[in-house]
């Protein structure tokens, strides 16, 4: 697992309706999968993605960084065209 330090995915529309129907979550939760399940994203697709809490190793290679999961955290969340397009709309 990559660092995740930046929350990466949440920079984006479908990021942010994923966050926005997950309600709230920790501070160090980040979105780590995305993925359409079909049928066209440009039509009415759904997209699936999958958050965790994550933490920062305390030794090994990755010391510092933030690649540990949290067990018990992962949490997943189904969005759709509809959605993103709310957040396209915005900016």
């Amino acid at each position: 697992m990559s660092d995740m330090e930046h929350e990466v995915f949440a920079l984006y529309p479908y990021g942010k309706a994923a966050l926005k129907k997950l309600g709230e979550v920790p501070e160090n939760f980040r979105l780590f999968y995305a993925g359409w399940l079909g049928p066209d994203p440009t039509i009415a697709g759904t997209m699936k993605l999958r958050g965790a809490v994550f933490r920062r190793a305390k030794t090994g290679i990755n010391k510092g960084k933030m690649t540990i999961m949290v067990p018990g955290t992962q949490r997943t969340v189904y969005i759709n065209k509809v959605d993103i397009d709310e957040y396209h709309n915005i900016q």
